[in-house]
């Protein structure tokens, strides 16, 4: 066996590969989106992004990778020569290939399918661990990625995993849909100051047995793994559905910063809504979000101005926290929406405010960013502590801003 790469010469012979294990992936079976799979292989070709394995004068497995995406792209294997080591040798190749300093995607079928199994096992093999659930060509697949050596995410999926396996396990008979949103979709997570939000809809009301198991499972999770730093941070709310839209009470499930309980009740702000239509991550069950209404921008607006009242009632003084900090990026996140209708990180939104001369006190905002993208660094900083504790005027001229904003769209 003998690793090339693909040139126009091999397509005959490549796509007849393809033909035979058409079967294992849908959008293969009629000839047209066979022809467009070829065109497809050509182009890869160019760009020496295509690979087989030969025996002799025929292809014993194919693949293809995207260094532009920095993805695995297509794996496929002849039935011949399964268990021999062909997809090994491919993905071997590829992942040289590819840039290990960043994540390197792939795709395969769902753990119930038995057409997963082998390629579930390859990507294991090599360090890939389950993402978010997506959909290629109408069918449901499971997103895998592989992390770079030491990275953050990578400890943070494992402990996303293990949390939906555990809620999915206890709601089996609720068909849970399991969303991530927050920070960790806006790629803005950082230890030490983010929480990992969740949101579970079930479509049949939560058992008290049930509720009961859920409101312990977070502590559950942490004494099994003491050390882990992640299960504390999962915050959200677990209910129904149709309760979730038309905001009716519920038996609910909620976990917050400072404990868990069951509550009667759940709900998103716009803006809490508009992330979790637009850019939550589904990680387990149906996804269910064209049911839900997105909000208009009148909405976002009634938000905006209750969370500026909240700061000129509560921000009169600040503590000696990091957190302190925060009010200063939620204002330029504020500003960002009402001149936008948009919604982005807090951090990515404070760096707008920068480049847009918005904020009265730029170096605070700076520090700020500073203190929001490195919190682990900064917690036990006396210095930056004792200043938190001076932010309350910053923060309210900035409001002044954000109020000079709410007036003009006022009408």
């Amino acid at each position: 066996m003998q690793l090339f790469y693909g040139i126009p010469e091999d397509i005959e012979n490549w796509m007849g590969l393809v033909k035979q294990i058409s079967q294992i992936f849908p959008g293969m079976d009629t000839q047209e989106k066979l022809n467009e799979h070829a065109a497809t292989v050509l182009k890869f070709m160019s760009n020496r992004q295509a690979i087989c394995i030969k025996v002799g004068g025929e292809i014993a497995g194919v693949m293809l990778f995207s260094k532009g995406h920095n993805m695995i792209c297509y794996l496929g294997v002849s039935p011949n020569y399964r268990r021999r080591g062909v997809a090994s040798m491919l993905m071997n190749e590829a992942l040289q290939r590819l840039d290990r300093t960043k994540e390197i995607s792939a795709c395969t079928f769902l753990a119930d399918n038995e057409k997963s199994i082998a390629l579930r096992a390859l990507y294991e093999k090599y360090g890939f661990i389950e993402d978010a659930l997506v959909e290629s060509r109408g069918y449901p697949n499971r997103k895998y990625i592989l992390h770079p050596v030491g990275s953050e995410r990578y400890e943070r999926q494992k402990a996303i995993n293990k949390m939906i396996y555990e809620i999915s396990s206890i709601l089996s008979n609720c068909e849970p849909s399991i969303y991530l949103h927050g920070s960790s979709v806006l790629d803005d997570f950082r230890l030490g100051w983010s929480d990992i939000d969740i949101l579970v809809l079930t479509t049949k009301q939560i058992s008290e047995e049930q509720a009961s198991r859920l409101v312990k499972l977070r502590q559950l999770m942490l004494e099994k793994e003491p050390g882990n730093p992640y299960y504390r941070l999962f915050e959200g709310g677990m209910l129904m559905l149709d309760a979730f839209i038309s905001k009716s009470s519920d038996r609910v499930v909620y976990w917050g910063t400072s404990g868990e309980r069951i509550a009667d009740a759940y709900m998103f702000d716009s803006f809490g809504m508009s992330e979790l239509i637009e850019r939550g991550i589904l990680l387990y069950g149906c996804d269910i979000r064209s049911r839900l209404n997105a909000p208009n921008f009148s909405d976002l607006y009634a938000d905006i101005k209750h969370h500026y009242e909240t700061i000129r009632k509560y921000v009169q003084k600040t503590e000696h926290n990091l957190y302190a900090f925060g009010w200063m990026l939620d204002i330029a996140r504020c500003l960002y929406t009402l001149r936008t209708g948009k919604i982005i990180a807090k951090t990515a939104a404070a760096d707008w405010a920068l480049e847009n001369n918005l904020c009265p006190a730029p170096d605070i905002l700076k520090i700020a960013l500073q203190v929001r993208k490195a919190p682990l660094e900064y917690k036990n900083n006396k210095q930056v502590l004792k200043y938190a504790e001076s932010l309350a005027n910053p923060i309210q001229d900035f409001a002044d801003i954000l109020e000079g904003e709410l007036k003009r769209f006022e009408h």
